[in-house]
């Protein structure tokens, strides 16, 4: 079973997450800000992490750096009600962007393909072949 972790500022977002993942057969984590996202993270193991980009205090941009320099092979789905104002950087990095008014559908469906078999392993790859290019081209 996957392991999803949803760090979102509004309870009502969390709920419906946790109510449709749940019933759908992901264990969820839920975290109510960053901080306390970015230390779920730390303590249990997990296979995507969904982010809402605008957040008090730390905002989604944040959150990800962090969660891709700690854990590489994590997943990142964005979901936001401004996509159009997630910097293009952000965008490249996470695996996903879904629109917080969007069907449940079209989390369901970005779950899916991020968590089949080796996606994980597949993302890690992907990554440490970049970083080196970089080192290389540094």
């Amino acid at each position: 079973m996957a392991t999803i972790l949803c760090i979102d500022d509004k309870e009502q977002v969390l709920e419906l997450h946790r109510a449709v993942l749940e019933s759908n057969g992901y264990r969820v984590l839920t975290a109510i800000d960053a901080l306390t996202g970015i230390t779920l993270a730390r303590t249990e193991s997990t296979d995507v992490v969904v982010l809402d980009f605008n957040m008090p205090g730390m905002d989604g941009n944040e959150v990800a750096e962090m969660m891709l320099k700690q854990h590489p092979s994590v997943a990142v789905v964005i979901c936001s009600d401004y996509p159009d104002h997630i910097p293009e950087p952000l965008r490249w990095f996470a695996d996903a962007l879904v629109r917080k008014d969007d069907s449940p559908k079209a989390l369901l469906s970005a779950l899916a393909r991020l968590v089949k078999p080796g996606a994980a392993q597949m993302k890690m790859a992907i990554q440490r072949t970049t970083g080196a290019k970089e080192r290389l081209s540094a």
